[in-house]
């Protein structure tokens, strides 16, 4: 699975300040600024979402690492208890 990276964001983050400053400074709105302005608001849409959705399937996984230990933990002693009545009755 391929991620986003975080330091890449930050820094794409970071170069837009700098553009909106100059274009602040210089006065000016084109359709370029228009659509630089609308194409990272997506963009903070969408990695908040993945942020999201990353600690959501790591609580997942850890969820299922827990269940899984649960799990193996009741056959092994269930397989132990079966073994030792079955060699009783041997």
């Amino acid at each position: 699975m391929q991620g986003i990276d975080n330091i890449e964001h930050r820094k794409l983050l970071q170069i837009f300040e700098k553009y909106k400053d100059e274009a602040i400074a210089v006065q000016t709105t084109s359709e370029d600024d228009l659509k630089i302005y609308q194409n990272m608001e997506e963009l903070d849409v969408l990695y908040n979402c993945f942020k999201i959705l990353l600690a959501e399937l790591q609580k997942c996984t850890k969820d299922y690492e827990l269940k899984k230990k649960s799990t193996r933990s009741i056959i092994h002693k269930s397989l132990r208890k079966m073994k030792s009545e079955t060699e009783k009755k041997s």
